[in-house]
C-alpha cells in the first residue's frame, strides 16, 4: 500500500488523532482496509460430492494500524495525547482516505500499546487494533431527494403584474398575463435512487405533513412486495421518520417511538445495488406530504 496516499483520521469522544500525510504520525503498517473475513455455512450430503453452501456472512472487520511520530521533540506531550485519546469506553469513527477515495467506518477499540523503545530518546511508536462491528465502509456523503419538491419555472430578474398588460406585440403577449406562478409542485409519487455501493443499504424516509392532515402514509419498493405503512393520523406539521437501516431500524412520530403502529404486512426494505424505484401514497391526502429520502452507500473496502 502506498503510504503517501493513505490518511487515517480517528475521532472519539470529541478528540481527533490524525495519521498520514500532513500529520505528526507516519503510518508504517496497516491491514484490514480492503476486506473482511468471510464465513460460509455449508451442509453435507453423504450421496452428493462436495457440500451445499447454505449462507454467506461477512464478519466484523478488524483493522490493525502501526504508526510512528515523525520526530521526538514532543515525546512527553505526544505520549499523554495518545493515552487520553484511546479510551475503550467510547465508540469512535475512522475517516480513511486512500488514492483519492474516502470512506467512513465506526469502530470499537480492541487494544493498543506503545512499541518498545530502544531508549527514552527514540521516536514514539504505537500499535492499534480496532474492531468494526459493521464491516462495511460508508460513503462520506449522505444522499437525499424530496419526492414532492417544487420546480422553478423561471429565474429572477422577472416582473409579474397583477393585471394583464395590453398592447404587447406577438409573440410576447402571452408573457404579459397577470398572476404570480413562479414554480410548480413536482408531486412525483415514484422516484429513482441509485445505489453505487457494493451491497444493499437502508434508507431513511421522512414524511412531513406540510400542507394539512394525512392518514396512514406508505412507501413501497416498486417491483417488489416490500413496503412500509404506518397507521397514524398526521396533523399539519407532524414528522414521521422511518429508518430501514440494519441495527438502526426505527419508526418515530415527532420523535416518539411508534413502531407498534406499523402495518403488520410491512417489511423494512433495503436498496439494492443499482437503480431502485420507490413510490409513496397515503389512505387520505397524500398531496399534503413532503417525502424526503436519505441513504448512504456501503462498500467492501477502500
Amino acid at each position: 500500500m502506498n503510504k503517501s496516499t493513505l490518511k487515517i483520521v480517528l475521532t472519539c469522544n470529541g478528540r481527533t488523532l490524525t495519521m498520514g500525510p500532513g500529520s505528526d504520525l507516519d503510518i508504517t503498517k496497516v491491514s484490514g482496509l480492503e476486506s473482511s473475513d468471510i464465513s460460509l455455512s455449508t451442509s453435507d450430503n453423504a450421496l452428493v460430492d462436495g457440500v451445499t453452501v447454505d449462507g454467506k456472512k461477512i464478519q466484523a472487520r478488524p483493522i490493525h494500524i502501526e504508526a510512528a511520530f515523525r520526530d521526538l521533540k514532543n515525546n512527553a506531550e505526544n505520549r499523554q495525547k495518545v493515552i487520553k485519546f484511546f479510551n475503550p469506553k467510547y465508540t469512535g469513527k475512522a475517516l480513511i482516505t486512500n488514492m483519492g477515495v474516502s470512506r467512513n467506518i465506526e469502530y470499537e477499540l480492541e487494544g493498543w500499546s506503545f512499541k518498545e523503545q530502544a531508549n527514552l530518546n527514540s521516536r514514539l511508536k504505537i500499535v492499534v487494533d480496532l474492531l468494526c462491528p459493521d464491516p462495511y465502509m460508508l460513503n462520506t456523503d449522505n444522499f437525499g431527494k424530496n419526492m414532492a419538491a417544487f420546480t422553478a419555472l423561471f429565474a429572477f430578474p422577472w416582473r409579474v403584474t397583477s393585471q394583464k398588460v395590453l398592447g404587447v406585440p406577438k409573440p410576447y403577449a402571452g408573457l404579459a398575463l397577470g398572476g404570480m406562478a413562479m414554480a410548480y409542485r413536482t408531486l412525483r409519487q415514484e422516484v429513482a435512487l441509485a445505489n453505487d455501493g457494493d451491497v444493499q443499504t437502508g434508507v431513511i424516509i421522512k414524511f412531513v405533513a406540510t400542507r394539512g392532515p394525512v392518514k396512514n402514509p406508505k412507501i413501497a419498493k416498486v417491483g417488489t412486495s416490500n413496503f412500509m405503512r404506518v397507521k397514524v393520523d398526521m396533523e399539519m406539521g407532524d414528522v414521521l421518520v422511518i429508518d430501514t437501516n440494519e441495527r438502526h431500524q426505527v419508526v418515530e412520530l415527532n420523535g416518539v417511538n411508534c413502531y407498534q403502529r406499523v402495518d403488520r404486512a410491512s417489511n423494512p426494505f433495503q436498496l439494492d445495488v443499482g437503480d431502485n424505484y420507490l413510490e409513496y401514497a397515503a389512505d387520505e391526502n397524500y398531496v399534503n406530504l413532503d417525502v424526503n429520502l436519505y441513504y448512504t452507500p456501503k462498500y467492501l473496502g477502500v
